[in-house]
């Protein structure tokens, strides 16, 4: 009997089994909970952390967009380090969740244009 060679794995197979191990923690319990507790507001302040972080980096970003773009990203790139090299807990999915949208505090739908033809606004 001959042996069976499995195909070769396609680059979009790839990408979804990627996507998928990466995206395992968050569909857990504790990646729930994480989620809920980024937006929930926090008591006596009426903000949520995730909205405390965005302010944090909009307001970096009217310094410098690149200084925006570096303290919106590079927490964000540290949670999915932690997350993936150490391991998923409640606190590093929620790390990841507060970073992840607070980020969207550097960015500005008028970048593209500006990055692929050097145009200010």
């Amino acid at each position: 009997m001959l042996p069976v060679e499995e195909p070769e794995l396609t680059w979009r197979d790839r990408l979804r089994a990627m996507i998928a191990r990466l995206l395992r923690p968050l569909l857990t319990w504790r990646g729930v909970t994480a989620l809920v507790l980024a937006v929930a507001p926090i008591p006596g302040v009426g903000e949520s952390a995730a909205t405390i972080w965005h302010y944090v980096v909009s307001d970096a970003r009217t310094m410098g967009v690149p200084l925006g773009y570096t303290v919106g990203l590079l927490p964000v790139a540290f949670a999915g380090w932690a997350l993936t090299r150490i391991g998923p807990t409640a606190p590093r999915l929620w790390l990841l969740a507060v970073t992840a949208i607070g980020a969207t505090g550097a960015m500005s739908w008028y970048d593209p244009v500006q990055i692929l033809t050097g145009v200010p606004r």
